[in-house]
């Protein structure tokens, strides 16, 4: 199972933040260049970056600080975070990114979602970001009464390759993930899903992991030492 660190960007700095509330910021580094290498440096098989700024401006804000960490380190780059359109999924694989991560386009607009995905399908993830059942859009800002299995079930069926689950409500808590509603997701899909939200203990990774995922993305947990990165890639 792939573990995957993650970094937020906002304002070009190393930030995380408390189920997506952007007054709960708190900054970790001001340069994110230094905490990709650390990463790589500590195993990380790839890195999921994540463009804060962009996801509540709906266009991507940090390009030049991604197009940085691409080129310092060598390990594959997974971008999210304002990516709206087929431009912007063609500006970051131009720069190296290895995987786009789209959201509220793949929720508001189908027939954008299925341009990009006729020729870059291999290298799109649709983020399944939920709270409560329902997804959530706009970097996380609104809600939408779309189901999370269900828009996952369509979207598999428009040819969406991976998916990558948050749940909100646990995001940055600290806490647990909601191991319920992520058995229940990969009961009913087939593609491959990485999860993220509210894991923070080597018991969390373990329990995921029997649950058959792709991998997880792991944040505040790193930055507050919860556990280190080595043992998550043990586990995992």
């Amino acid at each position: 199972m792939l573990i995957i660190p993650a970094i937020d960007i906002r304002n070009g700095k190393c930030v995380r933040l408390t189920q997506g509330d952007f007054d709960s910021e708190k900054i970790y580094c001001i340069d994110p260049v230094t905490i990709a290498k650390q990463w790589e440096e500590q195993g990380a098989a790839m890195i999921h970056v994540v463009d804060l700024d962009g996801a509540k401006n709906g266009t991507l804000i940090n390009l030049e600080v991604i197009k940085s960490i691409v080129q310092s380190v060598n390990i594959p780059i997974q971008v999210g975070g304002g990516i709206r359109n087929k431009e912007t999924v063609k500006a970051l694989l131009s720069i190296g990114v290895s995987r786009v991560v789209l959201g509220t386009v793949a929720l508001e607009d189908r027939e954008e979602l299925k341009d990009i995905l006729k020729d870059f399908a291999l290298q799109v993830a649709v983020a399944l970001d939920t709270k409560n059942g329902k997804l959530m859009k706009q970097g996380w800002i609104k809600n939408t009464d779309k189901s999370t299995v269900i828009t996952a079930l369509e979207l598999e069926r428009l040819g969406v390759q991976k998916f990558i689950y948050t749940d909100v409500v646990k995001d940055g808590t600290l806490t647990e993930p909601n191991y319920k509603e992520i058995a229940n997701l990969i009961k009913n899909i087939i593609v491959p899903v990485i999860i993220s939200g509210g894991i923070s203990t080597i018991a969390s990774i373990k329990q995921l992991k029997s649950l058959e995922i792709e991998g997880v993305i792991l944040g505040k947990a790193l930055y507050e030492n919860k556990l280190t990165l080595k043992e998550a890639i043990n586990v995992g």
